[in-house]
């Protein structure tokens, strides 16, 4: 795809998702788009269009046979066999099928008793410090502890080294890329070093789930670990309709995939919330006095501060987006974070509200909607209730110790890089 398929258009936001202002002002620019009257963008930098409107979103979003996600969520035409956002029905259909077995409210709630000792264990090492980074201590960790019990990963390798730390690596590099175009992408692998960490992380990551495919197949022909082991033997285990099964590079790309999204957008999301009731007046002791209002808080943060800034659609025929004639395959990114900021859908969309109604703010796209709608989003809401229950009753007077730092190292999302921390001793 290498000639150019869009082009200005009078009108149009003119944004680059990759560079400032963008990066620290975008609410701003999706405010102005909103109020212009003309919710489209174009970015000359990765020639693709952009949509902030909810209702064009929407209506994208519902237009299966129009708009495909076969070439990837990314910027990048995907080339290689994709998994769930990155394919269309039927495959995508079969491939839900067999991660929603594992994916179930019964699945999740099991976890509760683990994700609850975790989160207690990783208080009980700072609790006599007073202070900790709390993006660090909890934000990253638990999403990742949950996500390695689902692949049947274990934490720690045969030396005792804490996989957490290159995973989480691994994942900035890669999540890093999704604003970039293929040469860009070419260019900057070339040019990376080989001590690199986030380089030499997706390097670690891909051969740990490599050498953790051939121990699943092992043991589940030696009859030590059945079909329900982990994830990863479930897809093993698990034929399709015509009674074919994944191969190992969709395998690979379901691993890949799970510990990406299943890890870095909750992340993100801890640690929005906790620093939404921290900063909005009396929202953290509102809720601590009153915990049903926890899967609100919860809610109104992924509206306002939702952790992906959006993903790309590809039309599979020529279409109109507002008053452009797109050529067929062009790029356009469905902007999650711009339609929850859509004054036609929240009233006074800019204010964390606490006071709005559960259903109508459950209308935010942060876990998108339709058929790839995230199949995660249960989970990460018991993160999130897991995560602040456990902040709230066991330290005294928290609150903020310092500046935060924010993460611009992934465009694609927008979070919190450091979050310092202070309690009662």
């Amino acid at each position: 795809m290498s000639e150019s398929r869009t082009h200005p258009v009078e009108g149009f936001a003119e944004v680059n998702f990759n560079a400032e202002p963008f990066l620290s002002d975008f609410k701003k620019i999706y405010e102005g788009m909103h109020v212009s009257g003309c919710p489209f963008a174009h970015s000359e930098e990765g020639d693709h269009y952009a949509v902030a409107s909810h209702g064009a979103i929407m209506d994208i979003l519902k237009k299966y046979d129009v708009w495909k996600s076969k070439f990837g969520p990314a910027l990048n035409y995907l080339e290689s066999p994709g998994v769930l956002v990155s394919v269309d029905p039927p495959e995508h259909t079969f491939e839900v099928r067999i991660v929603s077995n594992s994916f179930s409210k019964e699945v999740f709630e099991a976890m509760v008793p683990e994700m609850e000792a975790f989160v207690n264990e990783r208080i009980d090492s700072v609790i006599a410090d007073g202070s900790a980074d709390l993006h660090a201590l909890l934000s990253i960790t638990l999403p990742l502890f949950v996500i390695f019990r689902l692949l049947g990963v274990e934490r720690y390798d045969d030396e005792g080294v804490d996989r957490f730390d290159w995973i989480r690596d691994g994942i900035i590099g890669s999540v890093g890329m999704m604003f970039m175009s293929e040469e860009e992408t070419r260019e900057m692998l070339a040019g990376a070093p080989a001590e690199d960490t986030k380089l030499q992380g997706m390097m670690k990551t891909q051969a740990l789930f490599t050498a953790h495919l051939a121990e699943c197949k092992l043991k589940l022909a030696s009859g030590d670990w059945q079909g329900e082991e982990n994830l990863v033997t479930r897809f093993l285990t698990t034929p399709g309709p015509d009674g074919s099964f994944l191969t190992d590079d969709k395998i690979m790309g379901f691993m890949g995939f799970l510990m990406t999204a299943g890890s870095a957008t909750t992340t993100i999301m801890l640690s929005n919330v906790i620093y939404r009731l921290l900063t909005e007046e009396g929202a953290f002791n509102q809720v601590k006095n009153n915990p049903d209002l926890i899967p609100v808080a919860i809610e109104e943060t992924l509206r306002l501060d939702s952790p992906v800034q959006g993903l790309f659609r590809t039309n599979d025929e020529e279409v109109d987006l507002g008053p452009v004639r797109l050529k067929q395959d062009t790029k356009v990114m469905l902007l999650w974070a711009g339609g929850n900021l859509d004054p036609e859908v929240f009233e006074d969309p800019m204010k964390f509200n606490l006071d709005r109604d559960l259903s109508k703010v459950r209308r935010h796209l942060s876990f998108g909607y339709g058929t790839h709608f995230c199949r995660g989003a249960p989970l990460a809401r018991l993160e999130g209730d897991v995560f602040l229950k456990a902040l709230m009753q066991r330290l005294p007077n928290l609150r903020l110790n310092g500046e935060i730092e924010m993460e611009k190292r992934m465009p694609v999302l927008q979070g919190i890089r450091k979050l310092p921390i202070a309690w009662d001793t």
